[in-house]
């Protein structure tokens, strides 16, 4: 099944988008074609859509709805890292492309974001991450709960697309009955143990909201050859405020240390700094270096190389900006991974706020079903736009009968 990136509707003649009956829409709203894939919440859970195995192509039907270089490198590379294959109009995006290209370097930093921290990594050992290809019944049922109150998928909705794509055996049809069966089993016994983040809090950068954070352990890790841990306490006895305690870290056959690094610093607040020496022995190439330190400065961790603070991880300006945005979006896919993401801004809740706000200003219902449509706010069937009819049901029909 292709899912389909779109930045605004593209209209027919008689009105209806121009997207395949069966493909997987998730649209943008207009005001977000120059923004950066950290705020771009549609593409964001179309690739999601891929790593969960629901999708097999990216599709962005038009330039225009990723004219921004850096930010259609790092989402083509975070999807084409996945396998699958991104086309751009008629055009298909390759990681084979011109060497130091804007979306060569941004393959390369995310093949090796993947090594050190792979899709399953986090929570999989846990009841809240979903297998790719999900192939058993909880997976299912963690899959619908995303599908349902992260992508704002119909119960309907979500039944054609496990029959579409779900390869396990089972003994009926998917149906709406059987979406909502499994969904009131796993809330009929209160509050469901999946877990649920805000769409805000799972784009917060920073360690401080993570889990440790709140205990005080501020640990230096340390990444380095013989004497780099005496190097550490040295530059640690300089500081006005020391660490707790200094952590030196082996980096291991097949950079297991590294890996285990780097996701303790992703999801969990004890490390405050990243003490490194001998870079070049340490870091298997200079992507990796680049990466883990980005990973960290982003996570809000200091990073020192033989004594001396790292704040940015190129010279060139360009290339650590294509750095960071694509470390923002590996981070938030990690995040949508392992949580059902709620959008504030894209909930039904809000859709009705909106639009009980337009119908007391006097707008007509043709006016707000345009204006929810620019901001891109899913209707209850997830996909399609937003019509005279839907927002009527929205307003609730006994509002609209006495107006």
């Amino acid at each position: 099944m292709d899912t389909y990136y779109t930045v605004w509707a593209e209209k027919t003649g008689d009105g209806a988008e121009n997207l395949p009956a069966h493909a997987l829409r998730r649209r943008e709203a207009r005001a977000l074609i120059d923004a950066g894939a950290m705020e771009r919440i549609a593409l964001q859970e179309a690739i999601s859509l891929v790593r969960l195995g629901v999708a097999g192509h990216l599709r962005i039907p038009h330039e225009e709805h990723l004219k921004d270089a850096v930010t259609r490198a790092v989402a083509c590379a975070e999807t084409l890292s996945l396998g699958a294959p991104v086309t751009i109009g008629k055009e298909p995006v390759t990681a084979d492309c011109e060497p130091g290209s804007l979306q060569a370097l941004a393959c390369e930093a995310t093949r090796e974001r993947h090594r050190l921290l792979p899709p399953a990594a986090g929570l999989a050992g846990s009841d809240t991450y979903i297998s790719p290809g999900w192939p058993n019944d909880k997976g299912c049922t963690r899959l619908a709960h995303k599908l349902v109150y992260e992508m704002g998928y119909s119960q309907a909705e979500v039944a054609r697309i496990f029959e579409m794509v779900d390869g396990y055996d089972r003994p009926a049809m998917w149906t709406r009955q059987g979406i909502n069966r499994i969904l009131q089993k796993e809330y009929g016994s209160g509050e469901s143990r999946y877990c649920k983040e805000s769409g805000a809090a799972s784009r917060r950068a920073g360690r401080l909201h993570l889990p440790g954070a709140s205990l005080g352990l501020n640990v230096m890790a340390v990444l380095g050859d013989e004497g780099a841990e005496t190097a550490a306490k040295r530059f640690d006895a300089s500081l006005a405020e020391p660490h707790t305690a200094v952590f030196p870290i082996d980096p291991g056959p097949q950079d297991r240390g590294l890996a285990t690094l780097m996701q303790t610093i992703m999801d969990h607040g004890s490390f405050r700094t990243l003490y490194v020496t001998s870079p070049d022995t340490v870091f298997s190439t200079p992507t990796q270096r680049r990466v883990v330190y980005d990973l960290a400065l982003f996570r809000g961790v200091h990073v020192v190389e033989d004594g001396t603070r790292i704040t940015a991880v190129d010279d060139n300006p360009g290339y650590s900006r294509l750095l960071r945005e694509g470390t923002e979006l590996f981070a938030v896919l990690r995040i949508r991974d392992n949580a059902t993401v709620v959008e504030e801004s894209r909930s039904r809740a809000h859709a009705r706020k909106t639009a009980a706000e337009l119908r007391s200003q006097g707008c007509s219902l043709r006016e707000i079903a345009a204006e929810l449509d620019e901001k891109a706010i899913p209707t209850s069937s997830g996909d399609g736009g937003w019509s005279t009819s839907t927002v009527t049901d929205l307003l609730g029909p006994e509002r609209e009968a006495g107006r």
